[in-house]
């Protein structure tokens, strides 16, 4: 019996959103890796016309030239290893997802300065934009977990090869579910507007 394996990762692009992906364990399933990490822009304005006029204006998301106020990119990578017999028979031992998250919000400069409802209006708003954003990376995860469960659940194939080329169809089967389900979320929440993610 011999052992191999290989790493795999994709890309694709949903909304105003990026998706990546990673894969893990057969058998016994492990929560993928998750690393996040935030940035954030400058805005500032003493109303909240002059707050929205400098989100507008500072924002570094513009997929197709739009402006948006935050966004959330997923890279998702898989990792296969399989074992092999004399005869060549192939099977899948281990699937292992990784999740690498990047954010972007917008940071009020000048929050302390506001009166007191103009900050808890930006307050409430971007407390709304960060929930909308964890279920976009809800999804991501989520997909991760999806694809190490399916792989996982592989059978023997007749050779590595198929059973690697099979694997990566499934992932990226999965993978396109998951970026229609991004185009849904964005749809049926407005990009958050629906939910309070909305300023003013």
């Amino acid at each position: 019996m011999i052992v191999g394996g290989r790493r795999h990762s994709i890309i694709l692009g949903a909304a105003n959103i990026m998706i990546f992906a990673f894969i893990c364990l057969p058998l016994a399933f492990a929560e993928p890796q998750v690393f996040v990490q935030k940035s954030e822009y400058p805005v500032a304005g003493q109303t909240a016309a002059l707050i929205r006029q400098s989100l507008d204006r500072n924002t570094p998301v513009r997929p197709g030239g739009k402006p948006f106020d935050a966004y959330t990119k997923w890279d998702i990578d898989w990792q296969l290893t399989w074992t092999f017999d004399a005869d060549g028979t192939c099977r899948m031992t281990a699937v292992i997802t990784a999740v690498r998250i990047w954010q972007t919000f917008p940071l009020l400069e000048n929050a302390d300065d506001l009166p007191p409802q103009l900050a808890d209006r930006w307050e409430g708003y971007l407390r709304a934009l960060i929930e909308h954003e964890k279920g976009h990376v809800a999804l991501g995860v989520d997909a991760a977990r999806n694809i190490e469960r399916q792989l996982s659940q592989m059978g023997d194939r007749p050779s590595c090869d198929q059973l690697e080329s099979e694997a990566n169809a499934l992932a990226r089967e999965v993978i396109a579910r998951y970026a229609r389900l991004e185009a849904q979320y964005d749809a049926d929440t407005k990009y958050g507007e629906r939910d309070g993610a909305r300023f003013p």
